[in-house]
């Protein structure tokens, strides 16, 4: 149970925070399917590693704290 009985609310945040994480995965997926038909290179130099990196921490991140935020709270 959350902390004051606060679970509607609560649970109205992290259901807004899962579409928030949602929408960051499929601009990223889309990024990737946009350039898929063009070559390795032409990929890597419109999303770099360090890009493609830091957008997979930001997602593992947000994923993570909706998570916690939301264990045991069914």
């Amino acid at each position: 149970m959350p902390p004051f009985g606060l679970t509607l609310p609560l649970r109205i945040v992290a259901d807004a925070e899962a579409v928030r994480v949602l929408d960051a995965a499929d601009r990223v997926v889309a990024l990737i399917a946009v350039h898929a038909d063009r070559g390795r290179r032409e990929v890597l130099k419109r999303l770099s590693p360090d890009g493609a990196a830091e957008a997979a921490k930001v997602i593992r991140q947000a994923l993570t704290d909706s998570t916690v935020n939301c264990r045991d709270w069914d």
